[in-house]
């Protein structure tokens, strides 16, 4: 056999690792607890903040259009929108399509007004794009379909003191007044609740006194990350199409800042642990300063007493992972049962939103242990270039 296999499969180093590891109980205690520190509270973050990103996530999956279709500039509606859609629900991944006429209302009842959106398009079509129907308190969504019905959300109802069947007044300038009947009312914690009133379609267009004309299809996808490419591809087609991203960048710069937040604060936690371990280790060759000598004296090579060092950190790194990955588990765990109520995206949550991914976990664990084993190098070499005479001398 090669003399060099036998000493890449020299125990040396892993065994004189193992008793300073086992000896070194306070030096060893306050690596572990810097290592198991710093995995587990970025565990217990990085859950949290995927909880919150999956909740921005279900919103805009569940809640809104994934892409948009408005009139080109300079124009109020869309034109040949019948052939447009003929070309949309060919598309692969389609959940639904829906025409759409918005115009701005003033709806007043007695003497309570308040500005909204007047949205007129096929219940049954709007309804898979925004999910009213699952979100109704009061009413059926469908019955928009009949002739000046209208579903307005719980705040707008709130702010007009409406309940279900009243009649509501809608106006506004160069449009035709309509006197609505209130036939559904929705809770969907999104600004619809405050800001749409549904209707028909031919309600809108005889508000607007307008013939048949829509100014927006809202597309829902099976897969949101296709939106960008389909709204490219309308936009190919002379259309004006814009994907949920460029609809909303407050939600999309909400996700981002969260994984940057997530990132950093992982760094950082990486920092403290890593710093942790180097001093410990710039330690422990001042205090084997003699052992070292004496091992070195006995034949020990240069590259045994690096091997030595890097491999006591990388126990300290790997023990350190492993008890943080238990008390971030642990954690999450905990944390994920403490009573915590807040609504979002028209649903309730009663605790904290935390969601495990084993992939950061296994990620963090090989991070944490390549740390150690960098922050072991400067004393490693330090320790292999020790004059052996000196160190016996205590020097």
């Amino acid at each position: 056999m090669n003399p060099n296999s036998l000493y890449l499969l020299n125990p040396l180093p892993l065994i004189i690792a193992l008793r300073h590891v086992i000896r070194r109980r306070r030096q060893t205690f306050l690596s572990v607890l810097a290592v198991a520190l710093a995995v587990s509270i970025s565990i217990i973050f990085s859950s949290l903040i995927n909880g919150q990103q999956q909740i921005l996530t279900n919103l805009v999956e569940e809640k809104l259009p994934h892409v948009v279709v408005e009139p080109r500039e300079g124009e109020e509606f869309i034109h040949l929108y019948n052939s447009l859609l003929d070309r949309i629900v060919s598309q692969p991944g389609l959940r639904s399509a829906a025409a759409s006429l918005s115009t701005p209302a003033t709806l007043s009842r007695k003497d309570k007004t308040k500005n909204a959106l007047l949205k007129g398009a096929n219940p049954l079509d709007i309804d898979k794009i925004y999910k009213i129907q699952g979100s109704l308190v009061r009413g059926d969504f469908v019955s928009v379909q009949q002739d000046r019905n209208a579903a307005i959300g719980m705040k707008l109802a709130d702010s007009l003191d409406l309940k279900l069947g009243d009649k509501l007044l809608a106006t506004f300038p160069r449009s035709r007044s309509a006197d609505l009947t209130v036939a559904a009312i929705f809770q969907t914690g999104t600004p619809l609740d405050e800001r749409v009133a549904f209707v028909s379609l031919d309600t809108a267009r005889n508000f607007r006194d307008e013939g048949d004309v829509i100014n927006a299809v809202e597309i829902s996808l099976n897969d949101i990350r296709q939106s960008v490419s389909l709204a490219g591809l309308i936009s190919s087609l002379g259309y004006n199409a814009k994907s949920w991203e460029e609809k909303n960048p407050e939600i999309m710069r909400a996700i981002n800042i969260g994984g940057f937040w997530t990132r950093l604060s992982i760094l950082l936690f990486m920092v403290v642990a890593f710093f942790g371990v180097a001093s410990i280790m710039n330690l422990m060759v001042v205090e084997k300063t003699k052992e070292i000598g004496m091992l070195m004296a006995m034949g020990a090579r240069t590259k045994d007493i690096r091997n030595i060092f890097l491999a006591e950190s990388s126990l300290l790194g790997l023990i350190g992972a492993a008890a943080g990955s238990l008390l971030g588990l642990a954690g999450v765990y905990y944390l994920g049962r403490v009573p915590f109520e807040v609504a979002a995206g028209g649903s309730v949550i009663t605790t904290l939103p935390l969601i495990l991914n084993p992939w950061d976990i296994l990620l963090l664990n090989i991070l944490v242990v390549a740390l150690s084993i960098v922050a072991a190098l400067y004393p490693a070499r330090k320790a292999s270039r020790i004059d052996p005479v000196i160190a016996l001398r205590g020097g």
